[in-house]
């Protein structure tokens, strides 16, 4: 073999070794390797308030802004809020800022948040975890009247007859109706929708749930309360919603649970 012929032997050999030349399976990084999860590059917020099992007061979280890498662009941000267990209980979505204000949370709770910026979609790093307590009481809803004597009614009579005795105003009022007629039926394997994000959401008994919505364990949905919440009209309804994860049903608890 004449030496120009055996130099390109040699550049061939180079290119089949070299990474993403090769129709070989690619080697699985190294125990330990650090793998990256965020992509926008940005600076993590960092969380004002509430830190350090302080009280939450007017269920607003606060974080410095996160300063983007390349120039300025319009940021939105994401908060989520965990149990003592570490179960998410909440995830706002994005939004425009870094405050944001809760719906309505159980009292004395000992939860955590943390947060982090986003643009377009692309996620960047999350801050640390803060630890708080809830302590704002839940909004009044006003007493609730002898719900008990609906038993054995169904469907949108059954709906009517709770939402008459419990007079729902916001979204803790729609959740008090919800909790009721599930008990009522709990012997047909209702139970409360999980909701960690969107509006009209209550976190009671450790979990965060659909104020408006009752499910069954076979996963398909109820819708009980329409126009729900703050400025709604909160009317009652019964009407079907659908189907969900069957995960995501809780069993019905016992509406005169704290």
């Amino acid at each position: 073999m004449n030496r120009p012929a055996r130099a390109l032997v040699g550049v061939f050999a180079l290119l089949a070794a070299a990474p993403g030349c090769s129709n070989s399976t690619a080697l699985a990084p190294a125990p330990g390797a650090e793998t990256f999860t965020s992509s926008l590059k940005a600076t993590a917020p960092v969380p004002v308030s509430p830190v350090n099992g302080q009280l939450l007061s007017g269920g607003t979280f606060t974080a410095t802004p996160a300063v983007p890498q390349f120039g300025a662009i319009a940021l939105q941000y994401r908060f989520q809020i965990f149990s003592d267990t570490g179960t998410q209980v909440l995830d706002s979505g994005p939004v425009n800022s870094p405050v944001w204000k809760t719906p309505n949370l159980t009292p004395n709770r000992a939860l955590t948040w943390k947060v982090r910026a986003e643009f377009e979609g692309t996620p960047g790093p999350w801050s640390a975890t803060a630890s708080f307590q809830s302590g704002d009481p839940l909004p009044s809803f006003g007493p609730v009247g002898d719900w008990q004597h609906c038993a054995g009614l169904v469907g949108s009579s059954l709906s009517a007859c709770v939402h008459a005795a419990v007079k729902p105003t916001n979204s803790v009022g729609d959740l008090e109706v919800v909790k009721r007629v599930a008990w009522l039926v709990r012997g047909d394997g209702a139970g409360l929708l999980i909701k960690t994000s969107g509006e009209n959401i209550v976190l009671w008994q450790g979990y965060s749930f659909s104020a408006s919505r009752m499910c069954f364990a076979n996963g398909q949905l109820y819708k009980l309360i329409s126009d729900a919440g703050p400025g709604g009209t909160n009317s009652p309804d019964f009407s079907d919603n659908g189907f969900v994860d069957p995960a995501l049903c809780v069993p019905a608890i016992d509406p005169s649970k704290p």
